[in-house]
């Protein structure tokens, strides 16, 4: 669903089916927030967990009741999790940000009654518009690089952003790491290569949706324009 879409939908129905829509988007915009920082948190475990069963100091490893004897088993298994909640965190992230702009829009057209597809821009996000809507750290990042400012102070955002960025990169490059340990270590035993593979087949999927969802939005604003 577009933006124009989402503006036809608000002007065909009344403020009470629109309020109760808007809760429930509200509901689960909040839920997918609370998804997203849980995946995120055991994506962290999971790196940690790794670097840990990577020691060549540790022989065996307690996870809660589990007693892990062979420790190779975590770095051929590893890759697998790893690669399948970063799927997970994009696929989830995508449906947020589509859930956002519908509860946003119909945020504005309760209590301003102005929409415009232009609100949707990030640099639209007031402090009522944001305090209004779930807590995002996205949002609240963001909204410091998009402050109009000094010079200096867009450049000293700017130089605050690039390690961020760089964060983007940096599980494509953990997942190929730990691949390449399989390649030269476990490839020969069975679970190394449905391991190799299965991880390969998950991030090249991940890389077609980005793709695909990049695509399809840029189709979507090119749209609205015309």
């Amino acid at each position: 669903m577009n933006r124009k879409e989402i503006l036809k939908f608000i002007a065909e129905n009344q403020n009470e089916k629109l309020l109760d829509y808007y809760d429930k988007c509200y509901e689960k915009l909040r839920d997918l927030n609370h998804q997203i920082d849980k995946l995120t948190l055991y994506l962290i475990i999971i790196v940690f967990l790794y670097f840990i069963a990577s020691s060549t100091t540790i022989s065996s490893l307690q996870i809660g009741p589990a007693n892990i004897s062979d420790i190779s088993l975590l770095l051929k298994i590893i890759p697998v999790l790893f690669a399948f909640i970063l799927l997970q965190i994009v696929v989830i992230s995508s449906q947020k940000s589509e859930l956002f702009t519908i509860v946003k829009m119909i945020f504005l057209a309760n209590y301003i009654q102005d929409v415009n597809p232009k609100h949707m821009d990030n640099e639209h996000n007031n402090v009522f518009t944001r305090l209004l809507l779930p807590f995002s750290y996205s949002i609240e990042f963001l909204k410091f690089n998009t402050k109009k400012g000094s010079n200096l102070n867009s450049c000293f955002g700017a130089l605050l952003a690039l390690p961020l960025l760089s964060l983007l990169f940096l599980p494509f490059y953990f997942e190929y790491f730990m691949l390449k340990v399989i390649w030269n270590n476990y490839y020969g035993q069975a679970l190394g290569i449905v391991s190799f593979w299965l991880s390969i087949w998950i991030m090249l999927y991940l890389i077609y949706y980005l793709i695909s969802n990049t695509i399809h939005n840029y189709q979507d604003n090119k749209a609205e324009l015309t």
